[in-house]
C-alpha cells in the first residue's frame, strides 16, 4: 500500500495542521509515514501545501512528483498541483475557492460555504479531510473525530465541536 498525498491552499486555511494530523493518525495504524510540510515566510495569506506519504514498506524519499490524491483549497494551488495527480488519481477541490474543473479525478466540494454554514468559515479543512476520507476510507472518521478532540488543548469546545461537524458534512459530500 502507498498513498501519496498533497494538501495545498494558502497560509492560514489548515493546511499543515491538516497534514501533521493525516500522519499522526497514520501512525496509529501504519509503520511507514512521511510529513513534509512547505510554506512561504508569511503567517497568512501565503502558499502551503505538504506531502503526506503512507506506506508498507520504508519510504526512500519523503518528497512525491506525482500523488494518488490532491486536497486543494485555493485557485493558485490548482493551477500548481493539478498536473502532479496520477491518472488514477483522486483531487478533492474546494469548489468554493476554485474554478471548475472538468475531469472525472476531481471532485468539487464547496469547502467554504459548508464551513460558514456551520459558523466557522476555518473549518473548511475539515471538511475537505471528510470528502477525502469518504473516497478514501484509510482512517476511521471516529479516530479522526477523536485526534481533533486531543490535537486543540484548551480550545473552547464550540471549535472543537465546529471541526468535528466541519469533517462530518463533509463525508456527506
Amino acid at each position: 500500500m502507498l498513498e501519496r498525498i498533497l494538501i495545498a491552499g494558502a497560509g492560514g486555511q489548515g493546511i499543515i495542521m491538516l497534514g501533521k494530523l493525516l500522519a499522526r493518525l497514520a501512525l496509529e495504524s501504519r509503520p511507514h509515514i512521511t510529513f513534509f510540510p512547505s510554506y512561504g515566510a508569511e503567517v497568512r495569506g501565503g502558499t502551503s501545501n505538504c506531502q503526506v506519504i503512507l506506506a508498507a514498506q520504508e519510504i526512500a524519499s519523503p518528497l512525491a512528483e506525482a500523488f494518488d490524491s490532491l486536497i486543494i483549497m485555493n485557485q493558485q494551488s490548482l493551477v500548481r498541483f493539478q498536473k502532479r495527480l496520477t491518472r488514477k488519481g483522486l483531487a478533492i477541490i474546494n469548489r468554493s475557492l476554485c474554478q471548475p474543473v472538468s475531469d472525472k479525478r476531481f471532485v468539487l466540494v464547496r469547502a467554504t460555504e459548508i464551513a460558514d454554514q456551520l459558523g466557522n468559515v476555518r473549518a473548511a479543512n475539515f471538511v475537505m479531510l471528510g470528502a477525502w476520507l469518504a473516497r478514501k476510507p484509510l482512517m476511521s472518521p471516529a479516530a479522526v473525530e477523536r485526534l481533533i478532540s486531543e490535537s486543540f488543548p484548551g480550545a473552547k469546545p464550540t471549535l472543537i465541536e465546529a471541526n468535528i461537524m466541519a469533517l462530518r458534512k463533509g463525508l456527506l459530500c
